[in-house]
């Protein structure tokens, strides 16, 4: 239960970079409107409920080690990809593209955190143990706030003199986007202290 709260912790900050920081990407850098931005993410959060159904199902079949590092390799791999996208770039390849492996990151690994911080819960304490772990990842996502807009905007202060303002805010998001891949880093690395089969 410990493990599995303190990566919802973590997981927390990945959720806030991915759906908070690419939604500003969009209007900020790209100059999409707030509704444009919104249809730009719908194919991820599509794709997000369908793998965290299919997830929930394998869950059983697997344990947890193997979705949540398969999850982490998602994060890895899409945040680093999503870090690469600039003011010139486009948005099938440079935000669909990673967002969509980004969203199957959150798909095999939110449900499954979920079940990590909940397995073998008395009945008589579910509701309670449930309600920790949704609170651990809302703390996240709070924390995950600040220290990635503090970063973000301290990179795009630091760049500001070197191009247009466009240019100073794409460094402070690609820098965000890093951070989030550096999260997906340790939450596979605290899931190495979970047992190698553990049924949610």
């Amino acid at each position: 239960m410990a493990v599995g709260n303190g990566m919802l912790l973590m997981f927390g900050g990945i959720a806030i970079a991915m759906w908070y920081f690419t939604s500003l990407f969009l209007q900020n850098v790209l100059g999409y409107s707030a509704l444009q931005a919104g249809l730009g993410q719908t194919p991820a959060a599509v794709m997000f409920m369908m793998i965290a159904r299919w997830a929930a199902a394998l869950l059983p079949r697997t344990g947890v080690r193997p979705l949540l590092l398969s999850g982490s390799a998602c994060f890895l791999a899409g945040f680093g990809w999503l870090s690469l996208a600039h003011a010139d770039t486009g948005y099938v390849t440079s935000v669909l593209g990673p967002t969509l492996l980004i969203a199957v990151g959150i798909g095999l690994t939110f449900p499954t955190l979920m079940a990590a911080a909940t397995a073998g819960a008395p009945e008589s304490d579910a509701g309670i143990i449930g309600g920790l772990a949704q609170t651990a990842s809302q703390v996240g996502g709070s924390i995950g706030l600040a220290v990635l807009a503090t970063a973000a905007s301290a990179r795009a202060a630091s760049e500001a003199g070197e191009g247009s303002p466009v240019d100073a805010l794409a460094a402070g998001y690609d820098l965000v986007f890093l951070m989030a891949a550096g999260l997906g880093l340790a939450i596979a690395a605290v899931s190495l202290l979970l047992p190698r089969h553990r049924r949610g």
